[in-house]
């Protein structure tokens, strides 16, 4: 198996989790409450991290800061934001995280064909189809 899939498998794991426990604080907490919090630990957790270890943060190219900055606002005012408010409306994050996923996955792919000029071949077209079938199936029945 491929490291790559590994990595994926691991992720995949985890960002189930997330979901579930984002489902539960969604109805509970506004998102920007949540993101005070979250931002808070992340920045402590990470700073304890750099000092306790001695990482030195290697330099970046300044072409790729306005490239960060632009990501980050990306998933902080409207990808987090919406996610958050999807599992708040919803009764199941299951159904919310499927019609998430599901979407994104066609989404990515076509614009990896259309950035990395890739050919559309029929496995894919298939697979992706089951990606929407499946996630429709999850979502609405």
């Amino acid at each position: 198996m491929e490291l790559w899939i590994k990595y994926s498998l691991i992720a995949a794991i985890f960002l189930s989790l997330k979901n579930v426990i984002s489902g539960h604080l969604s109805k509970k907490y506004k998102y920007i409450d949540y993101l005070i919090y979250a931002i808070s630990i992340s920045f402590i957790g990470l700073w304890v991290f750099v000092i306790g270890t001695g990482y030195k943060p290697g330099p970046i190219d300044n072409n790729d800061i306005l490239i960060i900055l632009f990501r980050v606002i990306i998933v902080y005012t409207i990808i987090d934001p919406s996610i958050y408010r999807a599992y708040g409306e919803c009764a199941n994050p299951g159904k919310a995280s499927c019609m998430i996923v599901a979407p994104e996955i066609v989404l990515t792919f076509l614009l990896s064909m259309i950035i990395f000029k890739s050919k559309i071949e029929y496995m894919n077209m298939v697979g992706i189809l089951f990606v929407l079938t499946g996630g429709y199936l999850v979502a609405y029945n």
